[in-house]
């Protein structure tokens, strides 16, 4: 499926690069317990590994709007 990069505008192109190349995880903090990593794309602390709900649910919509959906 083409991606239709004319729907976003340049900030929500931008923010989609930044998310896509962030890393799944940034890693983890010796200040978080064991069962927590930190968001590879904002580096808020989120309970396992990967992105937090907030960066998901962005990259998500974005995607979204980039393959012609909602």
């Amino acid at each position: 499926m083409a991606l239709q990069w004319e729907r976003l505008t340049k900030e929500e192109r931008t923010r989609y690069m930044q998310l896509q190349m962030s890393k799944q995880s940034y890693g983890r903090s010796a200040y978080l317990p064991d069962d927590c990593s930190e968001c590879g794309a904002c580096g808020y602390p989120t309970l396992g590994y990967g992105w937090c709900q907030s960066c998901n649910n962005e990259y998500s919509a974005l995607r979204r709007k980039l393959e012609g959906g909602r």
